[in-house]
């Protein structure tokens, strides 16, 4: 009988489940799961777990039990329903039936011997071959991320089955961080984009001068084909690693970053390279009192000016990573790409990838608080939590802060069995588990274990081939790519021209999105009255298409006026609701509200790149 139900479920499972059948029938009887029979004749599992029994539901009505715990929790209004905890699917077979057609029911349950005897002791067929559901068992986090992918602006419910969660509460809230972890990725990128769209701007104006007279990074790629290459970052364990980093210091290409220049450089080490991507003038300060160096920055044209002026070494510059800037390095000739994930070690990897390092090594690279810590010690950020010492901001109490700024999600380490991380350091961690690069190596000392990497201390690591004179082969490259004065004078002139075609577009374009915001508003007016007002919409409807098809006229500061509302576009464009009213605005009125949101937003970027080009046109005529 127990068979028989068995292969009947392994049958009526939904393609994107088939899979799941081959982990259940591998999975051996422990005797920790019994079956108790209730008074209805359902079948309800019973866990013994460290001699105490848990039923995972409830013994006189597990159908009613679920009926009220499903109506309670009001998942029909949501698209995207995450239940942590199988059980024998009592709870889910209510899910199922309020759920939207169009809604994902994904289930994750953390013992596979209890699907197996879900399997042998109900009929699931109609659960199993829904459509709708998704179920994992015991998945890692990048099966996790794998059946989120694409679902950042659901509407997103999340239910812990009580019976389950008592069976293992740690495991649960922890799956639970991770999977809302993953949906907060867009979340995250909005807020930076909210946070930075602007100074991103106006630093690129600002760096103009930089980035003409510097060489681009790319003068460097593949010049450096099978040195090794270690990749410092600035994680609590950086200081376990410093001592063979400086014995590695001329064999293997020394990459930091900016939040780990001062670490290296005050314990002896001076690196090949630092990597600075950061917007943020506290960024800058992480070179406060530098002394001459043969370090050669790679700066992203994005960074804080007090960069380019703190820093006392050589300077090279990343071509622009946003599109719609690129007519600045058209001009001034390619500067060389560099991958982002966010963070700037990501950066730093892949800058040392392109340099044809090989193997590229990871030291510092934490993601998470090893030894409750954020940085390692000396670095800028740990100095200012001392510095600011008071009785009522200790160093403990900022360091607890920094823990809790974040829900915790704990994840399995390198050395320790477990470290405490968070969701924006996950996003990190994916994105190295995503590399495709067989040469590269977790050498870092403690911190959160990168699934799909080799992980190998770094003092374990052989590096063959002797000893090179790096910094010679650096000075080489350095000089033989540096643009001279006069293709920066050239530069300077074309892009001036370029800053003036720019500012006579905007002045014209401002007047046409005054109008344009103002007959967005009226348009939100009327849709949210539900009046009949069919002459008036038609004549705002003709007004803003005509609107719509000036600004894709204006092809010379569309593109820059664009990048400065990628806030703006990006709401849009992924479903966020822009207001509260989402849920009872009426389609039209939702439309009518996007537009209007738009529009302003199109405003406001004029009205800021103006000063943007004013400020550009400016330092330029200074090349001249």
């Amino acid at each position: 009988m127990m068979d028989t139900l068995f292969e009947k479920n392994c049958g009526a499972l939904s393609p994107g489940n088939t899979s799941l059948c081959a982990t259940l029938r591998a999975t051996a009887d422990d005797g920790t799961l019994g079956i108790v029979e209730t008074r209805g004749g359902d079948m309800v599992p019973e866990l013994t777990l460290g001699g105490r029994r848990i039923t995972i539901h409830s013994r006189f009505d597990p159908r009613r039990e679920a009926e009220r715990f499903i109506n309670e929790a009001g998942a029909e209004k949501f698209d995207l329903v995450i239940v942590f905890g199988f059980g024998f699917a009592y709870h889910i077979e209510e899910l199922l039936k309020i759920a939207g057609s169009e809604s994902t029911v994904l289930v994750i349950e953390k013992n596979p011997l209890m699907l197996r005897k879900a399997f042998e002791y109900r009929d699931l067929t109609a659960v199993v071959s829904d459509q709708r559901l998704v179920l994992l068992v015991n998945p890692g986090e990048e099966r996790i991320a794998e059946a989120l992918r694409g679902k950042s602006s659901y509407r997103v419910s999340f239910l812990t089955h009580r019976g389950s969660h008592q069976a293992d509460p740690e495991y649960y809230a922890n799956i639970r961080q991770i999977a809302k972890s993953y949906l907060s990725t867009k979340e995250v990128n909005i807020a930076t984009l909210a946070k930075f769209e602007k100074t991103w701007g106006a630093n690129i104006a600002r760096n103009i001068r930089e980035f003409i007279a510097a060489p681009g990074a790319q003068i460097f790629y593949n010049a450096f084909s099978g040195v090794p290459a270690i990749v410092a970052a600035a994680g609590p364990s950086l200081t376990s690693s410093l001592e063979h980093i400086r014995k590695a210091a001329d064999r293997a290409l020394i990459v930091a970053v900016d939040t780990s220049y001062r670490i290296l450089r005050r314990h002896g080490i001076e690196p090949h390279f630092c990597v600075c991507v950061d917007p943020q003038a506290v960024n800058a300060r992480y070179f406060e009192g530098d002394t001459p160096c043969r370090t050669v920055m790679i700066a992203d044209p994005t960074v804080h000016p007090s960069v380019f002026h703190l820093f006392r070494g050589r300077k090279a510059v990343t071509g622009m990573a946003f599109p719609m800037m690129k007519w600045i390095e058209d001009a001034a000739g390619a500067k060389g790409e560099l991958a982002y994930g966010g963070s700037v070690s990501t950066n730093a990897y892949d800058f040392a990838r392109r340099l044809g390092a090989s193997p590229v090594l990871l030291a510092g690279q934490d993601l998470a608080f090893t030894d409750g810590l954020a940085h390692a010690r000396g670095s800028y950020l740990d100095e200012q939590v001392f510095l600011r010492n008071t009785r009522f901001a200790t160093p403990l109490m900022f360091n607890r802060f920094q823990l809790t700024a974040l829900p915790a999600i704990m994840v399995t380490g390198i050395r320790t069995p477990l470290v405490r991380t968070n969701q924006k350091m996950m996003i990190f961690n994916s994105w190295f588990q995503k590399q495709d690069n067989p040469s590269l190596i977790n050498a870092t000392h403690d911190g959160a274990f990168i699934n799909g990497l080799p992980h190998m201390p770094l003092e374990d690591i052989a590096f063959t081939g002797g000893a090179r004179d790096l910094f010679a082969m650096i000075d080489a490259a350095y000089a033989a790519g540096r643009p001279d004065e006069r293709h920066a004078a050239v530069t300077a002139a074309h892009l001036a021209g370029r800053c003036a075609d720019m500012l006579g577009e905007l002045d014209s374009l401002v007047s046409t999105l005054e109008r344009a915001v103002a007959l967005s508003d009226e348009l939100v007016a009327i849709t949210g009255s539900g009046s009949a007002a069919g002459g008036k919409l038609d004549y705002i409807l003709k007004k803003l298409a005509d609107t719509d098809r000036m600004i894709e006229s204006k092809t010379t500061v569309k593109d820059m006026v664009g990048f400065t509302i990628q806030r703006v576009l990006h709401t849009i464009t992924e479903g966020y609701e822009i207001d509260d009213s989402g849920a009872t605005a009426s389609r039209e009125e939702q439309i009518a509200k996007r537009s209007h949101y738009l529009y302003t937003g199109l405003l406001e970027g004029c009205a800021h790149n103006r000063k943007l080009l004013q400020k550009m046109a400016a330092l330029l005529g200074e090349c001249a």
